[in-house]
């Protein structure tokens, strides 16, 4: 089985060495069969990516872009140039344990196993991409650590919240249950078109958008309990990054809407549920309570999911 790893690159040089060690790790515990590359596009053109020379390349592979697109355009170029039928989309601060990838695969050959019983039952005529689409391979999604000022945090500390990384209706009513696709095997044959073609001008949702349309293609998404993920710290003002979060996620919803790829009751609670959450964040006293009156179909749920998940607020920013 090969995995590639796709970085988006913008300035990152602070990172690679790290980053170069990180994937060497993972290389050394593969099995002998497996294979693991690196794909690392620079969407900063005006500064070089510099890797340490220290005596390999470790399989890594780096392209530019010839002007700076954001991390949605560069996912989806870096998807077209890797050779791996399982990506993992690795922001450049961000870490992962020197056996995710080999974690990852030993999970996803269980599923494998099953797909070469159909293969054998079907015929040579069915590629294992097409074998992939049928027997729907699942996103493997693993638990992930916080890093914070003063240590680390687990992610999902519940059962309640483990079950929802696949949940629909929680990604409508509630939001992005994926801190970051970091944390993810995602097989590359699922990987929709809508989001391949539709690149995202506007930076930070391009994840959450790809995890409604995997959702809406009925892919499964199943969760691995252990911490494979490190998301760095980043001392960010909460609220500024929700405004942009909401900006691109409403670039994204008018893309559903176009593609008719989403129920419009869907898309419409998805909608309201983005301005409900804003006006909450930033209305007075008296807008707050206006609005939660209004959209008690959604305050609930969300009571609920904070009381039940003990998820901390607003992933690792201050």
């Amino acid at each position: 089985m090969k995995v590639s790893i796709i970085t988006a690159f913008y300035k990152g040089n602070a990172y690679m060495a790290d980053y170069k060690k990180m994937i060497r790790a993972n290389q050394k515990n593969l099995e002998s069969a497996d294979e693991l590359e690196a794909v690392i596009i620079n969407d900063s053109p005006e500064e070089s990516v510099v890797l340490p020379e220290d005596g390999g390349d470790c399989n890594i592979w780096i392209y530019d872009q010839k002007q700076n697109g954001g991390i949605h355009a560069a996912r989806v170029r870096g998807l077209s140039l890797c050779t791996g039928d399982y990506v993992i989309f690795l922001d450049q601060d961000d870490r992962l344990r020197e056996d995710a990838v080999a974690t990852f695969i030993a999970t996803m050959k269980k599923y494998q196993t099953e797909a070469d019983k159909v293969h054998a039952t079907l015929g040579q005529e069915f590629s294992r991409t097409k074998i992939a689409q049928i027997m729907r391979y699942p996103v493997l999604v693993s638990n992930a650590l916080m890093e914070q000022k003063d240590g680390e945090v687990l992610w999902y500390r519940t059962d309640y919240h483990k079950k929802l990384v696949g949940d629909y209706k929680t990604y409508l009513r509630i939001g992005n249950q994926i801190v970051s696709p970091g944390q993810c095997l995602i097989p590359k044959a699922m990987i929709p078109a809508v989001w391949t073609q539709h690149i995202g001008k506007k930076n930070g949702s391009d994840d959450y958008f790809l995890w409604l349309l995997l959702l809406c293609q009925r892919t499964p998404f199943s969760f691995v309990d252990q911490p494979l993920y490190v998301h760095g710290y980043t001392a960010q003002n909460l609220s500024a990054d929700a405004k942009k979060m909401d900006d691109s996620t409403y670039e994204f919803i008018h893309v559903l809407e176009e593609e008719k790829v989403m129920d419009p009751k869907d898309i419409r609670l998805l909608r309201r549920t983005i301005s409900y959450k804003d006006k909450f964040r930033g209305g007075s006293a008296g807008t707050k309570a206006f609005s939660t009156l209004r959209n008690l179909d959604i305050f609930l749920p969300n009571l609920i999911f904070k009381w039940r998940s003990k998820t901390p607020y607003g992933f690792n920013r201050e």
